[in-house]
């Protein structure tokens, strides 16, 4: 699962110019909210925005950390807001426009991250990487144009025409059935509408560049490669199950879920068989769960069998104490709480959990 604010840590770098038209407390006001951010205190962060935009309304800076303080705290609506304020008052604010346009494609609105990416490269005609991402999203919007839609309200299907029409129907009932089967387990039911893309096997590969073991994704659109599906459509509904669950999960907590419980709870849902993954883990042993906190597309394909199995035995494990309390443990992770802390709300000791799986893989 993408974290675009860990990225952004990474690209953010304010030209001087805009820097340097502030007045020493904007840019006392930025300093103190940038801290914030990067201790991963969002609240604080907002709030030091907020109060120093009372003073200077005008000040695009101050608009772009308030937009960095929204998006961590997983508002993104208001984060879109005070970014596109921030580019109307200064058009040169790239880092800006290229956090517009990950929100905007993160939302599935490819043509206005198009848009938000195009005035990025304007300001940065050299920078490889928003190129690079830019030419990937316009061959996707000119792709998604000759494809038909199917929508049912929660579940917007796009497939290939008259060919894929049959699945795209089998796709949402398929999804439509999962999301109140997960919902019930988990205890929530988040409102969130959710787009599915179906595609080809050359496709798929094409635009989201997933590892050769990936049978899915979830990036704030579901993508699900369709060869064989019709025959075999149990590892069809399989793969959209697991893929709502990510979606499920980021419309309850967008921030927060580390990769391996994203992946464990996807797998658990499908579902997959805890039972035999601790049988096979007893033999090629288990990777540390710090090496999987950012979820699984860098692995290899070996690496990624035992990375699915470790996280689905947890999530098993996890369920089996938490049940239809989940929510509430998932929301406590996007609140920037710890899993400890999270399972704490609902009565559950971490000691515990790890001793349950201690005895699993005695």
């Amino acid at each position: 699962m993408i974290r675009f604010l860990a990225a952004l840590l990474l690209f953010v770098s304010l030209a001087e110019s805009s820097l340097g038209a502030q007045s020493e407390s904007a840019r006392q006001s930025w300093e103190e909210g940038w801290q914030a951010i990067q201790a991963g205190d969002g609240e604080r962060a907002a709030a030091i925005f907020r109060q120093a935009l009372e003073r200077r309304p005008s000040d695009a800076v101050l608009h772009f950390g308030a937009a960095i303080a929204s998006h961590m705290l997983g508002r993104d609506r208001d984060a879109r807001q005070s970014l596109k304020r921030a580019l109307e008052l200064e058009p040169r604010l790239k880092d800006a426009a290229r956090l517009l346009g990950e929100i905007e494609y993160r939302d599935g609105n490819v043509d206005e991250a198009i848009r938000a990416y195009e005035q990025a490269l304007a300001q940065a005609p050299g920078d490889l990487e928003i190129r690079e991402r830019l030419d990937a999203w316009r061959k996707e919007s000119t792709l998604h144009r000759n494809l038909a839609q199917r929508n049912d309200g929660r579940f917007s299907v796009v497939f290939e025409g008259r060919t894929d029409r049959a699945l795209a129907e089998r796709a949402i009932a398929t999804l439509d059935a999962a999301y109140w089967r997960i919902g019930k387990a988990i205890g929530a039911f988040p409102s969130n509408s959710i787009s599915v893309t179906l595609y080809t096997e050359q496709q798929f590969r094409d635009l989201t560049g997933a590892p050769e073991w990936s049978s899915g994704l979830f990036d704030g659109r579901i993508r699900v490669p369709v060869k064989g599906a019709l025959q075999n459509p149990k590892q069809f509904e399989r793969v959209l199950a697991h893929e709502l669950t990510h979606a499920m999960i980021y419309g309850l907590a967008p921030r927060g879920v580390p990769g391996w419980l994203h992946e464990g709870l996807a797998s658990f849902f499908e579902p997959e068989d805890a039972a035999d993954a601790v049988r096979v883990l007893r033999t090629t042993g288990v990777i540390p769960l710090a090496a999987l906190m950012e979820g699984f597309t860098r692995l290899n394909s070996q690496q990624a069998a035992v990375a699915y199995m470790e996280s689905l035995v947890i999530a098993d494990s996890l369920m089996r104490r938490v049940g239809n309390r989940m929510g509430m443990v998932l929301q406590g992770l996007d609140r920037g709480q710890t899993l400890d802390d999270s399972l704490q709300l609902v009565g559950v000791a971490l000691a515990d959990l790890e001793a349950d799986l201690v005895k699993r893989f005695k």
